[in-house]
């Protein structure tokens, strides 16, 4: 017999912090109906930054394993350490698949979806990174016939936006928009041709209120929001890049959550119960800036690590 469980969530750093439930019952992540609330930010006239505070989600539930719970409430843990990938705390530590064998930061659990083709530039070390930390990683969208919908989405837990291949359309832009609000999280790059295609993805972007805005930019990304995607971050290249901007009205919260000193080149966006990254350059993929700069993996496992699921797969981040 399964027993759901209320709790709420609060994301921190990495961790997630939950309230007893019933009887002394361990409580876990913000569950089905869970979510984070929202921040807002805006960037200074001098290219500073102002950030607010989060808010909390509703209530939501974790599903306990099979024959835990019982007349007194207890769980049973059927793993002293959660290694499977099964929609159940079966280590009863409060979490939901929180499977990390390496302890990098990254569920195991995690089905990633890159949308588009790569970048000019190589950018295997970024490919070979996410899958070697366990994701289920599988490159679509590379040819312009693929279909962007519904069931084409519920495929994944994140997705990331490359280099993408076609334009896409308002009713493509209104699932994955739904999609998010119901627990998905996408992160977005561009600047790869400084032509149309790399404006493809404002389509998408137009129900969370941002867009790419015309005019390359490079500058080291060093003004940084308080924000669990920015921790740990001092200095992130960005060459050719976008400004992005928050056209307001989304139905969402945005956060401006990077800058450099022309404005804002990084938002992150929180909706029902799913969150997005909108970054405005691609080289945070590269290999050249991997293997040069250490905190481009730090900003990868702390975005990843933001957007994913806030009901299930929810492991502690490294400082």
């Amino acid at each position: 017999m399964r027993k759901r469980i209320l709790c709420m969530g609060l994301f921190v750093g990495g961790l997630v912090h939950c309230s007893g439930g019933e009887n002394g019952e361990a409580t876990g992540p913000g569950g089905q109906g869970g979510g984070a609330g929202g921040s807002s930010a805006s960037a200074g006239g001098s290219g500073g930054m102002n950030a607010g505070g989060g808010g909390m989600g509703g209530d939501g539930g974790i599903l306990f394993p099979s024959g835990s719970g019982g007349g007194g409430g207890s769980c049973m843990p059927t793993s002293a350490v959660e290694t499977m990938c099964d929609g159940k705390d079966d280590d009863c530590n409060g979490r939901v698949d929180d499977v990390d064998v390496g302890k990098d930061g990254i569920c195991d659990c995690l089905r990633l979806g890159i949308v588009g083709g790569p970048g000019s530039n190589p950018s295997s070390n970024f490919q070979a990174w996410l899958t070697e930390r366990g994701t289920s990683v599988e490159r679509t969208h590379q040819t312009p016939g693929e279909v962007f919908d519904a069931a084409f989405l519920d495929k994944y837990d994140v997705l990331i936006f490359d280099r993408l291949t076609r334009p896409y359309t308002a009713e493509e832009a209104s699932a994955l928009a739904a999609w998010v609000g119901m627990r998905g999280g996408f992160v977005s790059m561009t600047g790869y041709t400084d032509a149309e295609p790399d404006f493809y993805t404002n389509t998408l972007l137009a129900p969370f209120g941002l867009a790419y805005q015309p005019g390359l930019y490079s500058e080291p990304v060093t003004m940084f929001a308080a924000h669990p995607v920015t921790a740990g971050l001092s200095s992130v290249t960005f060459l050719g890049g976008y400004l992005v901007k928050d056209l307001g009205g989304s139905g969402g919260t945005s956060a401006a959550i990077g800058s450099i000193s022309a404005g804002p080149v990084a938002f992150a966006h929180e909706r029902g119960k799913g969150r997005a990254v909108v970054w405005g350059d691609e080289w945070i993929e590269y290999d050249s800036e991997w293997q040069a700069l250490p905190e481009i993996e730090q900003l990868w496992v702390n975005i990843l690590a933001w957007i994913g699921p806030q009901d299930s797969c929810q492991v502690t981040v490294p400082k």
